[in-house]
């Protein structure tokens, strides 16, 4: 019986494991019937509503402070259970650094529950991703055994860090095969910021795919479906050669040919 492959999923700004387990459900039950079963921790720092209408300040026609928390975070206004990687220190994007109490925490919970084969994040929780597959082991001071090397790392609408500290990290692009989604109508996470992490990643083996809509994970079904598609490229690539690969069955989604070539035109740039 093949073992179940483990994916870790990294939440956005405000949001929490049991939200982000909500929003993304088709992706989550599509790659449940491949074999896949995703981790959703719920970062360690809570965010306090008065703080995130004081970094996130807009103005009504009364002058009046407002800011519709579920639209820009994607996330829910019903709940006050608002949590986040880091919090920044001020309106700027370079405000903020990693505590200490968010890795030991990731350390414990891969540790407990990994190790994984793939990454997802969402937003801040993607940025966070990325930041640490520039050294996945070392950041979160893990052993080989503990965690070996990750598959694959799927953005959805995640960002470079700016603040100076972190640029050094940055300097030898990441291998792990990495999938970029943005938002073509993303207002919070711009095309530059998110391109931005796509370039630190090697140029053979990542990958862009740009939706429609907004600040969100799509739960359409063509798109789940190229997701599904590429993980299954990745995972399982047709041009193996690999002599095993006949005595490794691994469930596969149901595609067709039309899905097929829409996941030959993701991006590669």
């Amino acid at each position: 019986m093949t073992a179940t492959k483990k994916v870790l999923m990294l939440h956005g700004f405000v949001q929490s494991g049991k939200i982000f387990s909500s929003k993304t459900g088709g992706l989550r039950k599509s790659l449940m019937k491949m074999g896949y079963e995703l981790y959703y921790p719920t970062a360690p720092l809570i965010v306090d509503k008065q703080m995130i209408k004081n970094l996130h300040r807009s103005k009504n026609e009364d002058g009046k402070e407002t800011i519709d928390i579920a639209s820009e975070f994607s996330t829910s206004n019903t709940t006050d259970d608002l949590n986040g990687w880091y919090i920044r220190d001020g309106p700027g994007l370079s405000d903020f650094k990693i505590e200490r109490l968010t890795l030991d925490y990731l350390h414990d919970y891969v540790v407990q529950n990994g190790p994984f084969d793939g990454l997802m994040g969402f937003s801040q929780g993607a940025g966070l991703a990325g930041y640490l597959l520039t050294n996945f082991n070392g950041i979160l001071n893990l052993s080989p055994e503990q965690q070996p090397p990750l598959k694959f790392f799927i953005s959805f609408s995640g960002f470079k860090f700016e603040p100076e500290h972190f640029q050094k990290s940055y300097i030898k692009k990441v291998s792990v095969p990495s999938l970029h989604v943005q938002g073509e109508l993303d207002t919070v996470v711009t095309e530059a910021r998110s391109s931005a992490l796509f370039y630190c990643f090697e140029e053979t083996s990542r990958a862009l795919l740009k939706h429609a809509g907004g600040h969100f994970v799509p739960n359409s079904k063509p798109f789940v479906m190229q997701v599904c598609g590429w993980i299954q490229s990745i995972m399982s690539p047709v041009s193996s050669k690999d002599p095993l690969s006949s005595s490794q069955e691994t469930e596969k989604p149901d595609l067709d040919e039309d899905l097929l070539s829409m996941i030959d035109s993701i991006g590669k740039v």
